[in-house]
């Protein structure tokens, strides 16, 4: 199995160094261990490295991560002329034991602090749509890094945690592009075009199911195992964002925006409200810009 370097959401990538280096002749990998990830892109011909016994050959327009703690390598197979971008950065993914490895839904509104407590893999190995551009990206990241600057190595790790989150997102997008109409992934948009088109007033799981024109318990475990929350969590969700955008912005009290959003009573939303933000409605409202 490739060994895969993880992110977190909550957590950007800390650059140690990134640079540029182009070989005259036949290149050799070092052999070493690192206590730090590597990201290599080559823009001209073709790198040779060996993982742990698995064997790359990194060719022109495409990437390669390389896993801290494991022995990399290369026989002097790597083309003349070869050049490359290189990252060298700590992750600290690894140290998030508790972390989803599930990416949440695009939800709308009001996000807690949990919401960003997952990790997702980098593409191990490969080309990208988006990288025609990225030897221009790098180029751009590189000339900003070797200007002496506040917050100049920060900045760098930024830079590194939107390029690295731009080729995650391309890789599902990829991936979205081979998945036939009508498995798991389209119909939890499905789903999701339903709750956010409901989100005012109560769920009914025979309506959905209605509209979806599928059995109910089929369209909720397949959601679940998608989204890793059951389809009444997501609605209770975005019918709290709801409500948070109505403290925001109108002049509607609590007893207004439960019955606006079809609770059963003020009590009942409070509840509810408490349960999926941690606050009560009177608390939250004192934190809020209202109009």
């Amino acid at each position: 199995m490739l060994a895969a370097v993880r992110l977190t959401a909550d957590r950007m990538p800390l650059v140690r160094d990134m640079g540029w280096n182009q070989t005259a002749a036949v290149y050799t990998h070092p052999d070493r261990v690192l206590d730090y990830d590597v990201f290599l892109f080559v823009t001209k011909g073709c790198m040779h490295v060996i993982e742990e016994g698995t064997e790359y050959r990194v060719r022109q327009g495409e990437h390669l991560f390389l896993k801290k703690g494991l022995r990399h390598w290369g026989l002097p197979e790597s083309e003349a002329g070869t050049a490359w971008y290189w990252i060298h950065f700590d992750a600290a993914a690894e140290e998030q034991d508790g972390y989803s490895g599930r990416l949440p839904m695009p939800e709308t509104g009001y996000y807690t602090p949990g919401h960003y407590e997952y990790r997702f893999e980098l593409p191990k190995h490969g080309g990208l749509p988006l990288q025609p551009s990225l030897g221009d990206r790098l180029m751009a990241m590189l000339d900003e890094y070797r200007q002496p600057r506040l917050h100049g190595m920060t900045r760098a790790s930024v830079r590194a945690y939107e390029l690295f989150l731009d080729m995650h997102e391309a890789t599902l997008s990829d991936e979205d592009a081979q998945v036939p109409a009508g498995k798991i992934s389209a119909l939890t948009g499905k789903v999701m075009a339903y709750l956010v088109d409901h989100a005012s007033k109560e769920f009914q799981a025979e309506e959905l199911a209605r509209r979806l024109d599928l059995n109910y318990n089929y369209i909720s475990t397949a959601f679940r195992k998608h989204t890793g929350r059951t389809v009444i969590e997501m609605h209770t969700k975005l019918r709290i964002d709801k409500a948070i955008d109505l403290m925001r912005n109108t002049s509607l009290n609590v007893s207004e925006i439960s019955e606006r959003l079809g609770f059963n009573s003020p009590y009942y939303f409070s509840r509810v409200f408490k349960k999926v933000t941690g606050e009560a409605p009177s608390s939250y409202w004192r934190h809020l810009y209202r109009v």
